[in-house]
């Protein structure tokens, strides 16, 4: 048992510090640490900004970021798939937990899923990966930019502006929202984000005693497939506005990762799988480079390549 208080810094908003508050809880349980919560304000909660035309990558995350480097706090959490593909030098990830559920799930005011959806219903959605497959299935509906957390999206379709809503169900669970489901989209519709329903809990690289605390929390499974699913991202060079989806699944020592990339201007996708034998939960290393190997055969599609040569 520890006697070191410590403070977790945190966004806001109901899912972000329902989501803080079970590490907090956590931490309480295992290691007997005495929590205070710090609530940062991020770029990513002024809803006025598109999240595709930041002026920064890691929206959500760069506030939390800075106040941990600069000791204001000693732990931040964050939903992992808001991470920037690439690392912080001086900050490491200590603990992913056990996943919530991965998939995405549609809200829509009539109860309708997303095959009865009148002609020219209005679908929000903030993500271009959401937006990208939703208009390749259903290319009569009207997708339009949704921003504000949870409980400002639910209410958009309830009273009207929307007719429907694409969100995560790991955020709709958290937060005992599951109930309003109308449909859980599958992977073979809509892939989720790399890392989606996962937790991401960070804290300085130097602060040993913390990490070695905090591995406590992580599940290895988690980490090994949101691994494979992030490295998808360093190796494309995805940034806010691409539209990438990842998944994988590590099942009696064998991964597979499978990823979908989607043209943020017309109704293209590539989706492209990998398989990797004889792992264990450990293989980290192994499974960021299956992801790195997926991201390099998307990358020569037609597809891939042209999206590719446009961030040269």
């Amino acid at each position: 048992m520890s006697n070191r208080p410590l403070i977790i810094g945190t966004r806001g908003s109901l899912l972000a510090t329902t989501q803080t508050r079970l590490i907090s809880s956590s931490l309480t349980t295992l290691a007997g640490y005495t929590i205070s919560e710090r609530i940062i304000r991020t770029e990513g909660d002024d809803v006025t900004t598109s999240l595709t035309k930041a002026a920064r990558p890691g929206v959500f995350v760069t506030a939390l970021r800075t106040a941990l480097l600069r000791g204001e706090v000693d732990v931040i959490v964050h939903s992992f798939k808001d991470l920037p593909s690439m690392p912080e030098a001086e900050i490491t990830i200590a603990a992913v937990p056990v996943r919530e559920d991965f998939r995405d799930a549609l809200i829509s005011r009539e109860n309708l899923p997303l095959m009865q959806l009148p002609v020219g219903a209005r679908v929000g959605t903030s993500s271009p990966r959401r937006s990208a497959r939703i208009t390749h299935v259903r290319p009569d509906l009207m997708v339009l930019p949704m921003r504000g957390n949870v409980d400002t999206r639910l209410r958009k379709v309830a009273e009207g502006e929307f007719d429907a809503a694409v969100l995560a169900v790991a955020g709709l669970n958290r937060v005992g929202h599951a109930d309003k489901i109308t449909e859980f989209f599958t992977p073979d519709l809509l892939l989720p984000a790399p890392a989606q329903g996962a937790l991401a809990v960070e804290c300085r690289r130097d602060d040993l005693e913390l990490i070695q605390t905090l591995a406590l929390l992580n599940d290895p499974h988690t980490r090994l497939v949101t691994t494979a699913e992030r490295a998808v991202l360093v190796g494309i060079g995805a940034t806010c506005a691409t539209a990438i989806g990842a998944l994988a699944e590590f099942k009696d020592g064998t991964l597979t990762l499978t990823a979908e990339l989607s043209a943020p201007d017309a109704d293209e996708h590539e989706r492209a799988s990998l398989t990797q034998e004889g792992l264990s939960v450990k293989n980290l290393e192994s499974a960021h480079e299956l992801g790195l190997k997926l991201a390099s055969k998307i990358l020569e599609t037609s597809l891939g390549s042209r999206l590719g040569s446009t961030r040269d």
